[in-house]
């Protein structure tokens, strides 16, 4: 949950703006007036309609914790001119969410990290666009004032592509046969990104398609970083979900209904749909279905209940996608 933080009259019209760029982005959130706020802990990040004052004073000190899991923290003037990410700006997020709120709210985002400034992408960020493990602090902090003096090596996947050009002003980028980043000495193992699936009976072909393209475009995943595709095995037949895993030069995953209701009781924080459990037996098909995907194709060393989420139940033309990653 990102939770958005106002006083006056003119921030909370701001607020609301803000709370539907969020929907149309599928990030859930909630507006509070400063009166009414609190930090209960778990929340994803924090944007504050104020004074960066206020915050540093009254917040900083109780939301930071650890640099690689903070929240991030924006902070937004009521006029939506300026845009500043102040706290977790790479790993949590804050310019990822500042550069979305600049395009829409039409001000600017003022990112004060070294290597954003630089024209540089970090290693942490490099881990965020690219879905890897999170490096350890000490190797941020090396790699990162290395790559703001000189090039680093950066070996990718032969299979993998640049997805932002200030990558070539940072690495000399190589490539490998390998299924990890390598950046510098510091190996990044990959995660694994599973796109989830549910329809209806005879969904047309083009109405999946642009649903699971529409699902990766608001999550900034391009579909060759798509490991995998997982549904329900009575749904593994549907024309619409072969053809368009197909199209996207992917692979299938099924799993049994009793498969898919294990996962239900050990995560309470899935959507449950009663028609679907009286259609189908289960609560719903795509969040469950994405979560396994990712423990099979790790091999089964994760839990289900340790997968993120990235996106949740998108619902659109008789489809249903969740993409999970870890």
């Amino acid at each position: 949950m990102i939770k958005i933080v106002y006083i006056t009259e003119r921030g909370r019209k701001l607020a609301n703006r803000i709370r539907d760029i969020l929907s149309y982005y599928r990030y859930p959130s909630s507006i509070y007036h400063l009166r009414d706020f609190q930090i209960e802990g778990g929340e994803r990040g924090f944007i504050f309609i104020m004074a960066v004052g206020i915050v540093i004073r009254r917040f900083i000190g109780e939301i930071k914790e650890d640099k690689r899991r903070d929240p991030f923290v924006i902070v937004v003037d009521e006029r939506g001119k300026y845009v500043i990410p102040i706290l977790s700006n790479h790993l949590g997020g804050g310019n990822y969410f500042s550069k979305l709120l600049e395009g829409e709210l039409g001000g600017r985002a003022v990112l004060t990290t070294a290597t954003d400034v630089n024209g540089k992408v970090g290693i942490d960020e490099l881990s965020r666009i690219y879905f890897l493990e999170t490096p350890r602090k000490k190797d941020i902090l090396r790699i990162n004032r290395r790559v703001l003096e000189e090039k680093v090596d950066l070996y990718l996947p032969s299979s993998w592509k640049i997805t932002d050009r200030r990558i070539y002003n940072t690495y000399n980028v190589h490539y490998h046969g390998r299924d990890y980043v390598v950046v510098g000495n510091v190996v990044l193992p990959r995660k694994y990104v599973v796109v989830g699936l549910g329809c209806r009976r005879g969904i047309e072909t083009w109405k999946v398609y642009w649903t699971v393209k529409k699902a990766l475009y608001i999550r900034d995943i391009p579909s060759w970083r798509v490991d995998g595709f997982a549904t329900v095995d009575i749904k593994g037949r549907e024309r619409g979900i072969l053809e368009t895993v197909e199209k996207l030069r992917g692979k299938l995953h099924t799993f049994k209904r009793e498969e898919i209701m294990e996962v239900y009781r050990v995560r309470e924080d899935l959507e449950r749909s009663p028609f679907v459990f009286k259609s189908l037996g289960i609560y719903g098909v795509s969040e469950p279905a994405s979560i396994l995907g990712v423990v099979k194709l790790r091999g089964g060393s994760i839990h289900p209940k340790d997968v993120d989420l990235l996106l949740r139940k998108f619902k659109n033309r008789g489809v249903t996608v969740s993409i999970g990653v870890g």
